[in-house]
């Protein structure tokens, strides 16, 4: 592993293949400036071992960093990060998505599992919706007009 990055793991349970969660926490890391613009990548073999997958899916992942735009290949040298400003990087994946992968990430750090990771997340919309529908309630209760029935 390369002093300072932050190690992650793989969930092969969770669903989603391999391939996209290391590709999408190579990009948070990117985003997120843990790899700044010219700085090497682990090369592939070093990826695979330290993630105990197999060598072809972090080279599919490398590939595809470097089509779309995020490294920079030099053959016999490595795979370093291309020089995009922090906007371009977010045009180049969704923001939202970067984030529900941390959020995935920790929880599972934290040894949640995915179905309590869920549990949490949809018991927070739901004090998120219970919260908002009684502030729209009280607004509407504050706004709407006294009847002369009503009237005292």
């Amino acid at each position: 592993m390369v002093p300072g990055k932050e190690q992650f793991q793989v969930d092969e349970n969770s669903g989603i293949p391999l391939w996209i969660q290391v590709r999408r926490r190579l990009v948070y890391q990117i985003a997120s400036g843990q790899y700044k613009p010219g700085e090497q990548l682990p090369t592939v073999r070093e990826l695979a071992i330290q993630l105990n997958i197999n060598y072809n899916t972090v080279n599919k992942v490398y590939q595809n960093l470097e089509r779309d735009g995020y490294t920079i290949t030099r053959r016999g040298r490595g795979t370093f990060v291309a020089d995009l400003d922090n906007k371009t990087l977010l045009a180049l994946d969704n923001k939202f998505d970067l984030l529900v992968d941390e959020l995935v990430h920790q929880g599972f750090d934290f040894g949640m599992s995915g179905k309590e990771i869920v549990r949490t997340v949809e018991a927070r919309i739901a004090q998120y919706d219970e919260l908002n529908s009684s502030r729209r309630v009280n607004v509407q209760s504050q706004t709407r007009p006294v009847m002369k029935s009503e009237a005292v």
